[in-house]
């Protein structure tokens, strides 16, 4: 939960910041890099969270509904458990796929930013170079 949360705390500031259009460099790169050991964590945690409650649950028979009852419905809440353990896998998996496009997109991105920046300081140097030049040339 932990590592979730942590997560959050800097992509909805990313978020903010990208709404208004301001340029915060290292929120982009936290948003874009922070997740790699974020996500393996979180999907650990909770996969190991999920498969210790199954035993807890196969024991206690705890949210499982047996038949005979007056719906005529059943459900196991351990095979519920364990089919929620491969979807943390797959889901996991596609997840940090997913992650692993938009991190390329969004450093690329930072990436033409920071180059960006980089022109507009080196230009506003050479405009000082002309001012002191002009300067010159007037006395």
């Amino acid at each position: 939960l932990v590592s979730w949360s942590a997560i959050e705390v800097i992509r909805y500031p990313f978020y903010i910041v990208s709404l208004y259009e301001w340029f915060f460099p290292r929120l982009t790169w936290a948003r874009y890099n922070a997740w790699i050991p974020l996500y393996p964590i979180g999907i650990t945690c909770e996969a190991l969270l999920t498969y210790w409650c199954i035993g807890l649950v196969r024991e206690t028979g705890r949210l499982t509904v047996s038949l005979p009852n007056m719906f005529n419905f059943s459900f196991d809440f351990t095979l519920y458990l364990k089919l929620h353990l491969i979807l943390i896998a797959l889901g996991g998996g596609y997840l940090m796929k997913c992650m692993v496009g938009h991190r390329a997109k969004g450093l690329k991105k930072l990436s033409k930013q920071l180059g960006l920046v980089e022109v507009l300081k080196r230009e506003n140097e050479l405009v000082k170079i002309r001012q002191k030049k002009e300067s010159k040339k007037v006395k």
